[in-house]
């Protein structure tokens, strides 16, 4: 079985999807209804059988992806990070039908139960129980390993079970994930042959002991103790022995380890401290593990944004957790539109080598994206020798079209700057600037999509530099002279006919 798990105007969500197919969207009619603005109304489609999930992106406008990468259709499994628009969702595989947390009101013989705080591992206190040196090394051995060799939580959580089944004589193990204040969810539900085991169950009462008062538990022989007796989970399971750790991090409860067998005597005082120091050293694991998931997206998510936005604007979409998740949407915004294109690059490029072709079109185009980030402009793409730079996405600002403006005139001066050094052969740049509303965000098919504007704002402000701005000019629109004809110097170069336009566009020069 299968979980989704989300958080949705910071509440978290879990939505368990049943056997068949399960409809997602903002639609009233979806199965699961997520009212997220990146989501379409009906975004994706889960079909879940007894062994494999699959998702299916229903032609959303803001895609699909598993782990980052784009998808179409695509079989998901626990670990995987789902993105529904902007909206992760995790994927976990539940064994909540093969283990069943039994209410029964146990009372423990503390005569017959040990019991001990996890704070109390390594005191001289649990040192005379006897684990000895080469168990504890080769414990020890093992969790160094897990470092290093596990790619996913769920793959980590295996081997914990595994290690639990080489370090213990346990007959079943059992790993459950949430604190105190939430409903533990089983992750690892097996036996030590490796299959799950039928109707398996815990008592309730265990579970909160354990992770309530932090302390590890073992029962030598449950079956025999009048009080403990009388649980159902114990008689069901036929349990003559069993230990349950606390997973302890510090001062935080994430979880429990569970083991048991059917043999009295099972287990041991040494086994519960081995025991103990591998919950205490698991719970470590888990949260590097998720830790590492949240700083890769991080990464990700960084790594993406500094392609397109100074590193001001990138801290503030990172910051701002609502924009985060919503700044990439498509949508329509006001904004600026600035076209700079280097004037004679191609005949240039004819004469060098395809190095220095390289090395000079990357100093410039470098040096342009600065005046752009330094007006916390979005740098939309290169196109050969010229780029498209957007002011006023994603977020808004009101003086788009000054901010467009003052980086227009300081991509023009720092190229001069520039030509100082080369003054036998200077380049020459042409900028144009145009003004209105656009479509801005994430746009595309669901494999490849890339943030970017569309609209016929953008087509004017890339006919005015191809057909009206000269070498060294930069040339703006009405719409953009009008909003900031207060802060700017320009001459009116009169109504221009556009190629491709049925109506002309005044022009003013600065």
């Amino acid at each position: 079985m299968f979980i989704l798990s989300y958080t949705q105007n910071g509440v978290a969500r879990r939505h368990q999807l049943q056997p068949g197919t399960t409809l997602v969207g903002r639609a009233p009619e979806c199965d699961l209804l997520i009212e997220d603005q990146s989501i379409s109304r009906h975004h994706a489609e889960f079909s879940v059988t007894d062994t494999a999930c699959e998702v299916r992106d229903l032609g959303s406008l803001n895609g699909t992806y598993r782990n980052g990468r784009g998808v179409t259709r695509v079989t998901v499994g626990g670990g995987d990070t789902l993105t529904l628009g902007q909206l992760p969702v995790q994927v976990h595989e539940s064994h909540e039908e093969q283990l069943t947390l039994t209410d029964d009101v146990v009372v423990l013989d503390e005569e017959r139960t040990l019991s001990r705080s996890v704070s109390q591992l390594g005191t001289p206190e649990t040192r005379v129980s006897g684990v000895d040196a080469p168990r504890l090394l080769s414990l020890l051995s093992a969790l160094g390993r897990l470092l290093i060799e596990t790619d996913t939580l769920a793959d980590l959580l295996e081997r914990v079970a595994e290690l639990v089944f080489d370090a213990v004589p346990a007959d079943r193990c059992y790993l459950l994930l949430g604190g105190p204040d939430d409903i533990p969810s089983p992750r690892v539900v097996r036996q030590r042959n490796g299959q799950p085991p039928a109707d398996a169950s815990i008592s309730r009462t265990i579970i909160n002991r354990v992770q309530q008062d932090q302390v590890a538990m073992l029962a030598a022989n449950a079956q025999l103790d009048p009080r403990l007796a009388t649980g159902e989970s114990i008689q069901m399971q036929n349990i003559r022995a069993f230990m349950c750790a606390p997973l302890w991090n510090r001062t935080d409860v994430i979880g429990v380890l569970y083991a048991d067998s059917p043999e009295v005597d099972r287990f041991v005082a040494a086994d519960l401290d081995l025991f103990t120091a591998l919950a205490n050293s698991a719970a470590v694991l888990i949260e590097r593990a998720r830790l590492a998931d949240r700083v890769l997206e991080e990464r990700r998510r960084r790594e993406r944004l500094q392609r397109y936005h100074s590193p001001a604007v990138v801290e503030r979409i990172l910051d701002d957790a609502h924009a985060g998740d919503g700044a990439f949407l498509a949508q329509e915004r006001e904004v600026s539109v600035l076209f700079a294109d280097l004037v004679g690059f191609t005949s240039r490029a004819e004469r060098l080598p395809p190095n220095e072709v390289a090395h000079l079109l990357n100093g410039c185009l470098g040096t342009m994206s600065e005046a752009v980030f330094e007006q916390d402009g979005m740098l939309d793409k290169f196109m050969g020798d010229a780029l498209l730079a957007v002011f006023g996405a994603p977020f808004d600002q009101p003086d788009h079209a000054l901010r467009a403006v003052r980086a227009a005139t300081g991509i023009r001066n720092r190229l001069d700057a520039a030509n100082r050094e080369r003054p036998d052969d200077p380049l020459a740049v042409r900028i144009a600037i145009n003004s209105g509303l656009v479509m801005t965000g994430d746009i595309g098919s669901p494999k490849r999509r890339e943030y970017t504007v569309l609209g016929d704002v953008v087509n004017t402000a890339s006919r005015l530099q191809s057909q009206v701005a000269g070498a060294g000019d930069i040339v703006i629109s009405r719409a953009t002279y009008d909003q900031i004809r207060d802060q700017v110097t320009a001459r009116s170069r009169g109504p221009i006919t556009l190629r491709g336009r049925s109506e002309p566009v005044e022009v003013f020069e600065l």
